[in-house]
């Protein structure tokens, strides 16, 4: 018995793949994620008219340049390349996206229980310090500084969490991390020159000059005075001759 071919099958698709460019507009990048592996699944498993099939894969890859291209995709996962008209390595690779963030998410929380930054009678800061790291681990940026600007003190703490733990890194020698970990503080506070100074170190010490010069010049945009800043932007520029 054959499947029966539904038009309007193809239409949902296209409505869930307009979904992820919403989510990608508004830098909700882990939401866009889970959209697009939903996108890929329903194109696998539904049966429907080449033309229909041959106009979504079309739109698919589109929508993977602009994913790729995206600054909110970027921060989170680096240069990324797919590979057009391959569906299968498509939603393997969006499962493994996912799955690397949620594992990021669960790690983050229980380094903030285990490290025990909360004291006695602070149960209610930790948990709205909690709902802005989550929505940061997600990806949803927007959500995560507009939560952050009516709650200065969560956002302060989050703040003072990831630094202190991209330092570590640093120290550690897991450059990768300590960079990530950066990042996700300038999403809560992106003008925080303090930040961009720690990760351009972080860069810098991983033999990425590149990077630490063009991070290092972005946190002077900030603050044009800052004279750590200009110190290590010269050292930089200096190591580069």
């Amino acid at each position: 018995m054959h499947a029966e071919v539904r038009r309007d099958e193809a239409g949902l698709i296209t409505k869930k793949l307009n979904e992820c460019r919403i989510h990608l507009k508004k830098d909700n990048v882990y939401s866009c994620l889970t959209a697009f592996r939903d996108c890929l699944e329903k194109l696998r498993s539904t049966k429907m008219l080449p033309a229909d099939e041959k106009q979504l894969i079309k739109d698919i890859n589109a929508f993977q340049y602009e994913l790729s291209a995206s600054r909110a995709f970027r921060h989170l996962y680096g240069p990324v390349t797919f590979r057009d008209d391959d569906i299968e390595t498509g939603l393997d690779f969006m499962k493994q996206l996912i799955q690397i963030k949620e594992e990021e998410m669960m790690e983050a929380m229980e380094n903030q229980k285990s490290e025990g930054t909360f004291g006695e009678g602070q149960e209610d800061l930790q948990h709205r310090v909690e709902e802005i790291m989550m929505v940061v681990e997600k990806g949803d940026f927007s959500t995560a500084r507009t939560m952050s600007e009516s709650d200065e003190e969560a956002a302060y703490t989050l703040i003072e969490m990831y630094n202190s733990a991209g330092i570590q890194y640093r120290k550690d020698k897991d450059f990768e991390k300590a960079v990530m970990t950066f990042k996700k503080a300038l999403f809560v506070c992106p003008d925080d020159e303090g930040l961009y100074y720690n990760m351009a170190r972080a860069f810098m010490e991983a033999g990425d000059l590149k990077s630490a010069k063009n991070t290092m010049e972005e946190g002077l945009k900030t603050n044009p005075e800052f004279k750590e800043g200009i110190s290590l932007l010269a050292l930089i520029d200096k190591n580069m001759q």
